[in-house]
């Protein structure tokens, strides 16, 4: 088992449709997508983050890369946790260049990156199976850095490092540090240390143990409750009015704050 991944750019564009989309042909295709390899665009036609959801970004301001892994030794069961440590990674990158900030950055589920009440990054990562074990896998990662002109709709509930630190921010020193954060977070995927991977989740978990309003997409129905964890097949865990706890897959629930 090889939980040692080093991440690399080793295919960079100016334009394309999606880089997760460019990784995924080429794994399939057998051309030399490599464990550790990055690809990186400037400007991303296509980018999209969870279901339908567009990634806005302007071009050459940040960062839009996936990271190509092979991580085999995780049961299809645990494909969560390669989201969590990608979000992981993210956030102690963002900690690292906003440290006064530091406490405020959060992940929410199931794969957006916070500051305060504002997305500063997402993450959509897609998994290759074979049988009971995953073949492959690609990280995909949008990261607001340089980011000033969100449009109109964005405007209040996205921010960049950027705008937070109130000066420009080199780019390629904020892929080193992602890199480098990556590269600590995905050897937690190892079996024996999947609990420091959960716990390092939860502590960094948006809205947990705290009442907040949600809306339940099947029935429409807007209730409070409160964020108790993410179970490990990666489905929110929420205590309900009455103390029970419900378990809701993404399609399931909207966050109203």
């Amino acid at each position: 088992m090889n939980t040692k991944l080093f991440p690399k750019v080793a295919r960079w564009y100016d334009t394309l449709a999606s880089t997760n989309e460019t990784a995924i042909l080429d794994i399939n295709a057998g051309k030399g997508a490599d464990a550790g390899a990055v690809y990186w665009t400037e400007e991303q036609s296509k980018g999209r983050g969870q279901g339908s959801n567009r990634w806005h970004a302007t071009p050459a301001a940040n960062l839009t890369i996936s990271i190509v892994a092979y991580p085999s030794h995780l049961p299809v069961d645990r494909l969560f946790a390669l989201t969590q440590l990608t979000g992981l990674a993210v956030a102690d990158t963002v900690r690292h260049f906003l440290p006064e900030r530091a406490a405020e950055v959060r992940l929410k589920w199931p794969n957006d990156v916070y500051v305060g009440k504002q997305k500063i990054a997402g993450v959509l990562v897609q998994n290759g199976l074979r049988g009971s074990q995953i073949s492959w896998s690609v990280f995909g990662i949008g990261l607001n850095v340089n980011e000033k002109n969100f449009p109109q709709e964005l405007k209040t509930t996205a921010t960049s490092l950027r705008l937070l630190a109130g000066t420009d921010i080199d780019r390629e020193t904020v892929a080193n540090q992602l890199f480098s954060a990556f590269s600590k977070a995905y050897e937690l995927t190892s079996p024996a240390r999947l609990p420091e991977l959960d716990q390092a989740y939860h502590q960094s978990l948006y809205l947990k143990n705290i009442p907040a309003p949600y809306r339940n997409t099947e029935t429409g129905e807007h209730f409070t409750a409160i964020i108790c964890g993410v179970a490990p097949t990666g489905q929110l865990r929420l205590e309900m009015s009455d103390g029970r706890e419900q378990l809701f897959s993404l399609r399931e629930i909207g966050f109203l704050r």
